[in-house]
């Protein structure tokens, strides 16, 4: 007799009864830990943004789980939240005068600080989640995080859309500072690589920072009806962020982008079917985390 009961991964069976803490992929067992952390983070980076008026929206994966599950993908490891670039820079400017430094660290790279993405992250403080470039690692929070991205506004216009994107590449490869791991695209890889080896004076790269930044972000403000990450890519409607969809999401209402399905369905097409059960797998494989132990903790044990 043919069994069709549908095919499971042990994320979706087997989701608690773990310590917390282990090394490469979460495990199984301490998934439902790590989304309450997540939440964590989540739940006050909600709050916070109503407190100071900030307009966001969970995006990218993180909205298909918000949307079909109304809760994280049960083997999803992180989060994304996405505000327009006025919004982000503001968010900073309220943090340093409001947020809670003692739960949560919140930064991005500056000319004296690289924090290796070309966004930034919001980081639980009673958490340590070390992923394999902060190996070694001691300037900074290396607890649990949710990214946190700046949408830049696009022009319509596709030759000036172009120049913007032949702009956003360095720019976000020096926000960076480490070579991508583009799986597709071997030979961009040895490109930055290059590049990178090439431009080690930090003023120089300081100056391409700022210089890249300003032409990728010369059309905010403009009124252009679609904006972008770095203005590169993952483009959505402006109008998604600033009017946003209130949704349930692990027990409690969040933002989404305002008209979701056509967002999800331009980058994920028929969202609402789960993947093949193989591929229902954590991306991240840090080289060690414990979701009960402070990153100071961790830092100060280190040898």
């Amino acid at each position: 007799m043919q069994d069709n009961t549908p095919q499971k991964s042990p994320y979706e069976t087997d989701r608690t009864g773990g310590d917390g803490r282990g090394t490469g992929r979460v495990k199984p067992q301490d998934i439902a830990l790590l989304h309450q952390r997540i939440f964590e983070n989540l739940s006050y980076f909600h709050e916070f943004c109503e407190k100071h008026g900030l307009h966001y929206v969970i995006g990218a994966g993180s909205c298909i789980g918000a949307v079909r599950e109304h809760d994280f993908i049960p083997w999803d490891d992180d989060l994304d939240v996405a505000l327009l670039r006025e919004d982000f820079e503001k968010l900073f400017e309220c943090w340093e005068k409001d947020g809670d430094k003692e739960r949560f660290s919140l930064y991005r790279t500056t000319d004296d600080f690289c924090a290796f993405v070309p966004i930034a992250l919001l980081r639980n403080q009673n958490t340590t989640w070390v992923r394999e470039h902060e190996a070694g690692l001691t300037d900074r929070c290396l607890g649990v995080k949710i990214d946190v991205q700046p949408l830049d506004e696009i022009p319509a216009n596709p030759i000036k859309r172009k120049i913007q994107r032949f702009f956003a590449y360095p720019y976000i490869l020096f926000l960076t500072q480490r070579p991508p791991k583009l799986k597709q695209s071997k030979l961009r890889q040895i490109g930055c690589s290059i590049l990178l080896f090439l431009v080690r004076s930090k003023r120089i790269r300081n100056w391409i920072i700022h210089f890249t930044g300003r032409q990728v972000r010369k059309y905010n403000g403009t009124g252009c009806e679609e904006v972008a990450l770095n203005g590169f890519g993952g483009a959505r409607k402006r109008s998604d962020i600033l009017h946003p969809t209130k949704i349930l999401f692990h027990g409690a209402t969040f933002n989404i982008p305002g008209e979701y399905d056509p967002y999800l369905r331009r980058h994920y097409g028929d969202y609402m079917v789960r993947p093949p059960v193989e591929k229902r797998l954590p991306l991240d494989q840090p080289v060690f985390y414990d979701l009960n132990l402070p990153s100071r903790e961790y830092i100060a044990r280190r040898p």
